[in-house]
């Protein structure tokens, strides 16, 4: 039924168009008999233009009760199956292929430099040991992503942030026609196919937006976002964040 709706919201300015021309054409045969029945001097060809003009207002009425479903289905009864349109249109998500071993490669055999012992009867001066550099690792710090609109913002996990298992999403999804949000997945930096995990149909401040199960998904990099979702459909520009499932 949800996809039903989703397509007759998708060519209503087709049928809004094709009835336009059929109110047209019965406008010209209701002109036409009214014409025909003022000048006819017979009362038979008065009453066939008459039956002409009350099948063309019959058609005005069907035309008018069909246009009227039209509309009622694409606005208020779209907007109502909205959430399982988005639910029956997710992809599910495709399990990652096996990665064929890696067989490590033997190290090659270190060559032993053999000195020979010097003879030589004078003292060597004792050579001071040269220090030894440490190399410190550094510390990667995790940031959250540039979100353009304040009313759909990410704030954990952070740019390329490391998960396993069972991780929360934090944020705010907010609107002032506030209708529902939704977060989606997609693999790479720049997904082409997103997938939705998780959502809902409050509003929230600062607190978790949903869970995703990281453990699921093959190692790699992921791209998360959320879209909030007003009632009239319509969405700011989402939030997006990059992550690492290892």
């Amino acid at each position: 039924m949800a996809i039903v709706v989703e397509l007759i919201k998708t060519y209503a300015p087709w049928a809004y168009g094709v009835s336009a021309l059929v109110a047209l054409w019965y406008l010209r045969v209701t002109i036409l008999a009214r014409r025909e029945r003022r000048h006819s001097m017979f009362a038979l060809e008065r009453e066939t233009a008459l039956n002409r003009t009350y099948g063309a207002w019959t058609a005005a009425i069907a035309l008018s009760v069909f246009i009227g479903l039209v509309y009622l289905l694409s606005t208020v009864v779209s907007d109502a199956v909205q959430p399982l349109v988005v639910e029956v249109q997710t992809p599910l998500p495709t399990q990652p292929t096996s990665r064929p071993a890696v067989t490590p490669t033997p190290p090659a055999p270190e060559s032993v430099l053999i000195t020979p012992t010097a003879t030589a009867t004078r003292v060597r001066p004792t050579l001071r040991p040269e220090p030894t550099l440490i190399s410190r690792t550094p510390t990667v710090v995790v940031q959250g992503p540039a979100c353009p609109d304040a009313r759909a913002v990410i704030t954990s996990p952070g740019v390329n942030a490391t998960v396993s298992g069972m991780t929360p999403i934090l944020g705010t999804a907010v609107h002032e026609r506030f209708k529902y949000y939704k977060l989606e997945y997609g693999m790479g930096e720049h997904p082409a196919i997103w997938s939705y995990f998780d959502g809902g149909e409050q509003p929230v401040h600062g607190g978790r937006l949903g869970m995703l199960n990281a453990g699921a998904l093959g190692p790699g990099v992921y791209a998360v976002r959320i879209v909030v979702v007003d009632i009239t459909g319509n969405f700011p520009p989402p939030c997006q964040t990059v992550i690492v499932v290892r």
